[in-house]
């Protein structure tokens, strides 16, 4: 009977110190992550939490949001985090009174691992600005990657979904998920889009804010 009680206690013993050193291990290595990258934390626009988002860099189907709802979606322990360099930038656009896109990484952490999702904050009040933006780092090809999503997010916009962001990529296990997240948040996820940027139409926006 002592033998068994004995027992039992090294066995929880051993599954709590298991426990332990695995949340120690995770910790560690967000704490690397982040200095790896030069990442602190950061506090993003209420606008951009309220606004919508693309998952897809190129000809994207669907805007998703609003980004504080996805962020609930995931569960976990979430913190927004921006690189030194693109929060210098950022101020300084500020104090200049300047909106700039900038990149932010919404790490997600779980007992099992930390993900990061990296987006990228749009400033812009327009689909033309939106396109702008994106002619002046593609030059002649913006027209090809980009001139059919600009008419959508310009009908979008005519519907009230303000676009604030889009979601690039994912980092999880180690490196880059060469899946697009726009399947990821589908499939995996199941977070339904508000709005389907291909043909036009709105689904109810109540179906992400339950």
């Amino acid at each position: 009977m002592v033998l068994k009680r004995w027992l039992w206690v090294v066995t929880v013993f051993m599954v709590t110190s298991l426990a332990v050193t695995v949340h120690v291990s995770l910790a560690e290595t967000d704490r690397t992550f982040r200095q790896e990258n030069g990442l602190q934390r950061y506090v993003p626009p209420e606008w951009f939490l309220k606004g919508y988002f693309t998952a897809r860099e190129k000809n994207p189907g669907y805007l998703f949001g609003p980004v504080k709802n996805f962020v609930e979606l995931l569960g976990g322990r979430t913190a927004w985090l921006i690189e030194d360099m693109e929060l210098e930038r950022v101020e300084t656009a500020a104090r200049n009174g300047k909106k700039i896109e900038y990149s932010l990484f919404l790490e997600v952490a779980t007992p099992d691992q930390t993900v990061y999702w990296v987006f990228v904050v749009l400033p812009y009040e327009s689909a033309e600005a939106w396109y702008n933006g994106k002619r002046s780092f593609h030059g002649r090809k913006a027209v090809a990657y980009y001139g059919k999503t600009r008419d959508e997010i310009a009908r979008a916009l005519a519907l009230g979904f303000k676009m604030s962001g889009e979601l690039r990529f994912l980092t999880e296990n180690g490196g880059i998920s060469p899946q697009v997240p726009e399947d990821v948040i589908l499939h995996r996820y199941k977070f339904r889009p508000i709005f389907e940027l291909h043909t036009g139409r709105a689904p109810a926006i109540e179906d992400n804010t339950k």
